[in-house]
């Protein structure tokens, strides 16, 4: 083999390798909360954690977080002006750890439900009741993944704006917490 040759094949190894570690782009969100224009976006999440936490005798919670920008497990950070977040806490009742499935956003409720929240800048969002989101996959051990699909749709009236967040995500669980009740 030629020293060109060898280059070559050295070249097309390193471009290979390098396609197979590459982290592949966070799927898009299509987030609106309101009629402005600050309020109507594709979020891109830059960070995607999940925690779980199951409280004995109470109710089991899986917190998801899909941030427009840098932040982690270990303290809220707000999203800076012109960036959003997206969070979603999932409670099920005692005894029924969440799993692959829908969660429906029904408002406050003993059997297993979502709640979605948005914050664009320092401003917070809730959303009415209406869509859900559904689990593909969820794995509760220490950095397992969870992936769904958001699809949160509220259609509004005439003193509120329609609001939705939808889209695919991943995330992987950066905490997990087993807790006794008393």
């Amino acid at each position: 083999m030629s020293l060109s040759q060898q280059s070559r094949a050295w070249l097309v190894a390193g471009a290979l390798s390098s396609i197979g570690c590459s982290r592949p782009q966070a799927p898009n969100l299509h987030v609106e909360v309101g009629i402005a224009d600050e309020e109507r976006l594709e979020l891109r999440p830059e960070s995607s954690f999940a925690e779980y936490v199951e409280l004995r005798g109470l109710r089991h919670e899986l917190r998801l977080s899909l941030a427009g920008y840098a932040t982690s497990c270990d303290s809220f950070r707000p999203p800076p002006p012109g960036r959003a977040l997206v969070s979603v806490v999932i409670t099920s009742p005692p005894g029924e750890p969440p799993r692959a499935q829908t969660y429906p956003h029904a408002g406050p409720t003993d059997r297993s439900s979502s709640l979605p929240g948005v914050r664009i800048g320092s401003r917070a969002y809730q959303l009415p009741p209406g869509g859900g989101i559904t689990l593909r996959k969820i794995d509760l051990t220490m950095q397992g993944v969870v992936e769904g699909e958001l699809d949160f749709q509220s259609p509004g009236n005439s003193t509120e704006p329609a609001r939705t967040v939808r889209g695919r995500f991943v995330a992987h669980l950066c905490r997990v917490t087993r807790a006794e009740t008393e």
